[in-house]
């Protein structure tokens, strides 16, 4: 087949299944780019392969059809995968943003320790961390229930009033 019989014929068949081929691929992926983009491949796809593809109508069109409906599957995994890692990206970056943000709230709390008298620093971690009582804290300490009161008071407002972002 010549060049010009191979042009001729591919453009009869292009001007015949194009407007069927893609009212089909835009009924399926709903995106016209996509859409055209993809019977495009497939139109390049029926050019290199004209020449081995009976000439017979329902030949022609059985290999239109099913060019497309591989380009399509093939298009579908392709987003399938692209969204699968964006998706992961956006879960690592929200985990690692997670972490930061932990981080700095990890400094801040460090932070307000430090400010904190020691006394009522010790106080205030055996009421948190050690879960005993104002009465208990009072007699480890040899000191009033009243004075527990006021340290554990103290380091509470310098919480709230260092940690009032994340509130």
């Amino acid at each position: 087949m010549s060049k010009g019989e191979k042009k001729k014929i591919f453009s009869v068949l292009f001007d015949r299944h194009y407007k069927r081929l893609f009212n089909y691929s835009f009924k399926v992926v709903g995106q016209k780019d996509v859409a055209e983009e993809l019977v495009q491949e497939t139109f390049i796809k029926l050019w290199e392969h004209i020449e081995s593809i009976s000439n017979d109508k329902r030949s022609i069109e059985s290999y239109l059809i099913k060019v497309l409906k591989n380009k399509i599957i093939d298009n579908y995994r392709k987003s399938q995968t692209k969204e699968k890692h964006i998706n992961l990206y956006k879960l690592n970056t929200e985990f690692i943003t997670d972490i930061d943000d932990k981080w700095e709230l990890q400094k801040t709390i460090d932070t307000i320790y430090a400010s904190l008298q020691p006394k009522t620093s010790e106080i205030f971690k055996l009421s948190r961390f050690k879960g005993l009582t104002y009465q208990e804290i009072a007699s480890l300490k040899n000191i009033s229930v009243k004075t527990v009161e006021s340290h554990i008071s103290k380091a509470l407002q310098a919480f709230r009033k260092q940690l009032q972002d994340y509130l």
